[in-house]
């Protein structure tokens, strides 16, 4: 089985795996539509993560990473992924590597997406609405912030030269909104992070 990160499994994958793959899937967007009232917002004060939703532009792409479970582990990742994916819908979609010279690698795999019908949904909103509940939104796993800015991190190093103008805009919002209360984003270090690639 190959379950495909792109949020917070970057970083935090919570199940074995054998091997992780860059690379991406077509006609999806990533957006910071999804609320979180217990791992990076409250009751009440949700923050936002990212989920994925089918893009107008079937040539869309979102960047992230396959990862291999052995069979041994298919049951026991599954559980852990629907316990921790709640309010998302498992589909199966293609996979295409990056490093994939020839062109014909394609790999069929889960991939989380938006359940637009769950209380957790918030959908879409100005960039700069959502940028102010990102800064101001903290829970059980730390603050929305620091979320925000791991992804940005592991687009980075991950997929050098490809942009995710989404991804690229929030963080000018949310950089403009600390420079005007005067507050440095250095508390957000990212760079220690646990690599996926092996």
């Amino acid at each position: 089985m190959y379950v495909f990160g792109y949020g917070s499994l970057l970083w935090k994958q919570g199940f074995p795996y054998e091997e992780a793959i860059p690379g991406y899937v077509k006609g999806f967007k990533r957006r910071f539509w999804q609320g979180s009232e217990d791992h990076r917002g409250e009751p009440g004060r949700p923050g936002r993560v990212v989920s994925v939703f089918e893009s107008e532009d079937r040539e869309e792409k979102v960047l992230g990473i396959a990862f291999r479970i052995h069979e041994d582990n298919v049951e026991s990742v599954k559980q852990n992924l629907n316990e921790r994916e709640t309010g998302y819908i498992s589909v199966q979609t293609t996979f295409y590597p990056l490093h994939n010279p020839d062109g014909d690698t394609r790999i069929e795999l889960n991939l989380f997406i938006a359940n637009e019908n769950v209380d957790t949904y918030l959908g879409p909103a100005p960039l700069e609405d959502i940028a102010w509940q990102i800064y101001h939104s903290h829970g059980m796993c730390g603050p929305n912030m620091e979320y925000l800015m791991k992804l940005i991190w592991c687009n980075r190093k991950l997929f050098p030269g490809n942009h995710d103008n989404h991804l690229n805009n929030l963080e000018e919002e949310v950089n403009e909104i600390a420079k005007r209360k005067g507050e440095s984003l250095e508390k957000y270090k990212y760079e220690n992070l646990h690599w996926p690639i092996k």
